[in-house]
């Protein structure tokens, strides 16, 4: 009798922690929790049908309600911020471009972050962030652009707004921030994704396409992005056929203030970087999202550090793992 009483409660419990887990794992959005905010890349696409259709079929929105959506044609950042300002109700979570209309206006040379339209865009760019952090916003999705096929001095200008905006929001704390680049999700599909003669705005394969690339980053670590409320579950390492996974770091490579990082992780997840002295203070911390499983490089944007050695830990969902960095 009491080893059956036992058996019983141990079960009761793992049942519990099973509930209890899920609860705490997956978030309930009505339409109105989220919007996608931009110009004519969201409003002139079907990018917020299908990230809807997505979250609808995980069971995260609630309803046959689509994700609001204030993105407007034509307009540049400036207004695309004060569109997230009147947006009623204000949002939870926010999917987001900006800056597109912007580079239309002038040309830059590759690479040149210090380019005078890059840096009159950046400005507008950090009022808007300053207005999400002002916001009841818990975390947002900021989108870098695709090439525009078509259009090589655009082409040109977003690959450096990409790499301007990309460090930016690496550093942001609160509210939570991810960068999601659609140029390697684009890459190699660009006959697919847009049609001909129209550069700018992804047809529905490309439209499905960005919109997945978006839930997974969000659904990514149990939906870490949200915020979930309830139980939550006990840490408990990954396991697969009896044998716990790991990440691992292959290698790293520092070159024009950008790390590069070679790493093997076991599922798609958000990867934070933290880098700190051999003393434990802290010099970086950075985000980004792996896409796919496996052995893959993420670019980490550091600036200047100077030479030393350095602690360099990668967390990738619950695993972690760790290097030495030294910088000559």
């Amino acid at each position: 009798m009491h080893s059956l009483k036992s058996c019983f409660l141990k079960m009761t419990f793992a049942c519990l922690f099973m509930v209890f887990t899920m609860y705490a794992q997956k978030p309930q959005l009505k339409g109105s929790d989220l919007v996608c905010n931009g110009e004519s890349f969201f409003e002139m696409t079907q990018i917020r049908n299908e990230l809807s259709n997505l979250a609808r079929a995980d069971g995260v929105l609630i309803g046959n309600d689509n994700f609001n959506q204030v993105a407007a044609s034509g307009q540049p950042i400036s207004v695309i911020k004060n569109n997230f300002i009147n947006c009623k109700p204000q949002p939870k979570y926010l999917v987001t471009d900006g800056g597109g209309i912007d580079l239309f206006r002038g040309s830059c040379q590759p690479g040149d972050k210090n380019c005078s339209l890059i840096q009159t865009v950046k400005k507008e760019f950090l009022l808007y962030i300053d207005e999400i952090k002002k916001s009841n916003v818990k975390a947002f999705v900021w989108m870098g652009y695709p090439e525009a096929p078509g259009n090589p001095g655009l082409t040109t200008n977003q690959a450096i707004w990409t790499e301007v905006t990309k460090e930016i929001i690496a550093q942001i704390t609160e509210p939570k921030a991810i960068y999601v680049d659609l140029l390697p999700v684009y890459k190699g599909h660009y006959n697919e994704y847009f049609n001909p003669g129209d550069g700018l705005h992804p047809n529905l394969a490309g439209s499905k396409a960005a919109a997945k690339a978006f839930w997974d980053a969000m659904k990514a670590d149990n939906y870490a992005f949200f915020d979930t409320l309830g139980p939550v579950s006990v840490f408990k390492p990954a396991v697969s056929n009896n044998k716990v996974l790991s990440a691992h770091i292959l290698s790293q490579v520092l070159k024009n203030g950008n790390l590069s990082v070679s790493l093997s992780v076991y599922q798609p997840s958000n990867i934070v970087l933290n880098l700190t002295t051999i003393s434990g203070r802290n010099i970086l911390k950075a985000e980004q999202f792996a896409r796919s499983h496996g052995q893959q490089t993420l670019m980490f944007p550091i600036g200047s550090v100077a030479p030393g050695i350095y602690n360099c830990q990668v967390k990738a969902g619950q695993l972690t793992a760790q290097s030495t960095l030294l910088v000559p």
